[in-house]
């Protein structure tokens, strides 16, 4: 018969064993811990790294997207390396391997890199595969944009016209970078003021009421046509109609007696240095009316008569955009000289513009006082595509921001 051991050896023993199993239960969970909170942590370094590489990546695509006219695949390629070196740089981050693909009228980038990691080799995992893709395409889809601009006596003070000339005159070399090919890109300027200038060279056009424009003052009368158009007749005056009748002409006036006549529009196109000619010659007179601003703006998006917009390719798909830039709210149209009046016509031809598919965005250069111009915030197509600044400098980082988002309409994914 074996021998009972002693009661307290017996004790003994079991808080021995006892003690080894927890150390080994403890150990495993300290293991499971730290893997989870490693993942927790290296994963959450690789989420921001990675959307720091697919910023730089959607970057690189557009800048070298912008600049490929003329340019080889080689050369497209080495401009968007180039521009993703520019952008990326994370301290602790190896250097990503990219991969880019040109055709005739994409981009495509592919970055991946192996993130090494900090906490995870505790569980047999050395690093987390980040990846970012970018294409961009050129030739798919086209801008059209129109700007009107406030040519009226009240941008001449704060340097106001200056600030315009200057922030318009950076917006098109943004665009103009944006063009691959001719027909990419085409802008409009409609300078306005009480009334728009179509220039003298229509004169005899069929569309032109000419009746209207022998207007005298209680100075004098002149009989001479500066190529002063006035609003169209009511409900013409918000609609871009083509015309097709005495009463659905455009009036024209005769604006020397007040030296209220803008300079004269320059329609669509992509001869840069013409539009550039314009911008220059551009000086503030006048009352203002953007309801005419608006509605011109709307005219050079349009086929057909009077501004005849280009035809469009049916192989693309088109981008039309409308940015207004005024200083001040309302004060004389052909219809009306109180703001109410002609804040109602604006916002119905707002309406109108923005159910026919076009983009707006308006600015307010707010240099004197006056209240929020509640039309132009609700003529934009969304609250952010209205700007409201009190220092005219605003406008050059104002139009190159919405150039951005322009560019970027031809980001695909």
């Amino acid at each position: 018969m074996l021998a009972r051991p002693p009661i307290p050896d017996v004790l003994s023993r079991l808080r021995r064993d006892a003690g080894g199993s927890i150390a080994i239960t403890f150990a495993i969970c300290l293991v499971a811990i730290f893997g989870f909170v490693g993942l927790a942590v290296d994963y959450s370094r690789g989420a921001r790294v990675q959307a720091k590489l697919q910023s730089a990546l959607d970057a690189a695509a557009v800048a070298a997207s912008s600049r490929a006219s003329g340019k080889t695949g080689d050369q497209i390629k080495s401009d968007a390396l180039t521009f993703f070196a520019a952008q990326f740089k994370e301290a602790g981050v190896p250097t990503p391997t990219i991969v880019a693909t040109v055709t005739d009228s994409t981009l495509e980038l592919k970055a991946t890199l192996a993130l090494p990691a900090n906490f995870l080799p505790v569980i047999g995992i050395n690093s987390v595969d980040v990846a970012a893709a970018s294409k961009t395409a050129w030739g798919i889809t086209r801008l059209r944009v129109a700007l009107a601009l406030d040519n009226t006596g009240s941008m001449s003070s704060s340097g106001k016209m200056s600030a315009l000339k200057t922030a318009t005159l950076s917006l098109l070399t943004q665009l103009q970078d944006n063009a691959k090919n001719d027909g990419d890109v085409l802008v409009s300027l409609v300078p306005f003021a009480k009334v728009v200038n179509v220039g003298t060279t229509y004169r005899n056009a069929s569309w032109i009421r000419m009746s209207d424009a022998t207007v005298c003052s209680w100075i004098f009368c002149s009989s001479s046509w500066s190529g002063a158009i006035q609003d169209r007749d009511k409900n013409n005056d918000i609609s871009n109609a083509a015309p097709s009748g005495s009463s659905t002409y455009f009036p024209a006036m005769n604006e020397n007696y007040t030296g209220g006549t803008p300079t004269a529009i320059q329609p669509l196109t992509s001869n840069w240095g013409q539009l550039r000619s314009t911008v220059a010659q551009m000086s503030p007179a006048g009352n203002t009316n953007q309801v005419i601003g608006l509605a011109w703006a709307w005219q050079t998006l349009t086929q057909g008569l009077p501004m005849n917009a280009p035809a469009e390719d049916p192989k693309y798909t088109y981008k039309k955009v409308i940015i207004l830039i005024s200083d001040g709210l309302n004060t004389e149209s052909r219809h009306a000289d109180r703001q109410s009046e002609i804040d109602s016509r604006q916002t119905l031809l707002c309406t109108a513009i923005k159910a026919a598919g076009i983009t707006l965005y308006t600015i307010q250069v707010n240099t004197g006082g006056d209240a929020t111009s509640s039309v132009m915030q609700n003529c934009a197509s969304t609250s952010d595509k209205f700007t409201l600044m009190t220092n005219p400098t605003q406008l050059v980082t104002t139009l190159s921001d919405i150039g951005g988002q322009l560019t970027r309409l031809r980001l695909t994914n």
